[in-house]
């Protein structure tokens, strides 16, 4: 493994894994996944906060938590979070960086477009 890339491989030996795709994953894929995720609970909180343009109460509710402990967990909190809520951070930052995740869902995102398209177009009567 490159422990010269940014990301949990600088500081851990074990890569993070996407569970749905797992088995898929060129090895460019893996690396680009090792590159992107964030290293620690507080980098991964920190980065769900970002893309979720600091809404706390978002990521709160994603989590299954509450608002005040997002923002601690962001501001060196000593205490670590639980088993429960480090897997729940875990598998919401993977879907955000797994390449095969965001191509899943850009692909159901045009697919729900094209269904929206076609219920609009029955919607209207036709002259």
């Amino acid at each position: 493994m490159n422990t010269s890339l940014p990301g949990i491989a600088r500081n851990n030996g074990k890569a993070p894994r996407c569970e749905r795709h797992d088995a898929f994953l060129h090895p460019e894929e893996q690396a680009e996944l090792v590159a992107r995720f964030p290293a620690g609970h507080q980098a991964q909180m920190a980065f769900l906060l970002a893309v979720y343009t600091g809404n706390a109460s978002v990521v709160s509710a994603l989590l299954g938590t509450r608002a005040r402990t997002v923002r601690r967990h962001c501001r060196w909190w000593p205490l670590p979070p639980g088993p429960r809520l480090r897997r729940a951070l875990r598998s919401r930052v993977l879907d955000l960086v797994c390449p095969r995740c965001l191509s899943d869902q850009a692909v159901e995102g045009a697919r729900q477009a094209r269904r929206d398209a076609r219920r609009a177009a029955r919607r209207f009567p036709r002259e």
